[in-house]
């Protein structure tokens, strides 16, 4: 009987991601010691797209395909054509997954966002950040002079799994600085501290936001904004932020 697809889109590709990271840590490896952990990798990838796409979809069929690519002979092969067998299989299982993931970004809606925000209205801003932030696939960039832990509680904990986040601020106070270093445990994530950080930004991916107060205290007690820049704007902005980050002191 065939099975039906039981998650969304959503769930599909946070899924797909996951796998499509813990896929890399293949590459490089002899086939003899990844036999394990690739087995595991194979039983639960195949579920996940059979779960996103059901059991009789072309994307199921790929997988199949790009799990088992090689040269195989009845009487046995030797060492150096399993390695390659391995190298070929891991190369057609990360174009496989980088391509689904892909396709499935696009099936979901942008966020849009209100865009100003009245006082008083901090769900509004925090609902409109937080859906910007768990949509990242790439990386994270956050600016702010201004920080307290609440970020971590509030934003980064909605980051994906291995989406790196990078954050630069003018000071980092203890707390902050405890907290990162307890996300930064299991997740990728830098922070830097310099003087010359003025400025309130978020760069996600290939977009980018100037927010109009420090995000703690968005829309507390006064309108504040999150406005998306276009280019050239875009680019000269981070390109700006990111000559900060070079120079910037490393906390973390």
């Amino acid at each position: 009987m065939a099975v039906l697809p039981t998650l969304t889109t959503e769930q599909a590709l946070k899924a797909l991601m996951r796998q499509h990271e813990e896929l890399q840590k293949f590459k490089g490896q002899s086939y003899v010691e990844a036999k394990i952990g690739r087995t595991a990798w194979d039983y639960k990838t195949e579920t996940i797209i059979e779960a996103s796409y059901g059991s009789v979809s072309s994307e199921i069929n790929k997988f199949r395909r790009a799990k088992n690519t090689g040269s195989y002979n009845a009487m046995g092969n030797p060492q150096r054509v399993l390695q390659d067998n391995f190298d070929r299989q891991i190369n057609e299982l990360d174009g496989l997954l980088n391509a689904l993931v892909s396709t499935l970004q696009l099936q979901i809606p942008e966020t849009e966002i209100q865009g100003a925000y009245d006082a008083g209205d901090e769900y509004g801003f925090y609902r409109d950040l937080s859906g910007l932030v768990s949509a990242a696939t790439k990386n994270i960039l956050i600016v702010d002079a201004y920080l307290d832990e609440g970020l971590f509680n509030l934003y980064v904990s909605k980051v994906s799994n291995g989406v790196p986040v990078q954050i630069l601020s003018n000071r980092i106070d203890n707390n902050v600085e405890v907290v990162g270093k307890m996300y930064a445990k299991k997740r990728p994530l830098e922070m830097r501290s310099s003087f010359d950080v003025h400025d309130r930004a978020v760069f996600i991916d290939q977009r980018g936001w100037v927010v109009g107060q420090s995000i703690k205290d968005a829309a507390k007690k006064k309108p504040t904004y999150l406005i998306e820049l276009n280019e050239p704007m875009l680019m000269a902005t981070k390109d700006a932020h990111n000559r900060i980050w070079a120079a910037a002191t490393a906390i973390i």
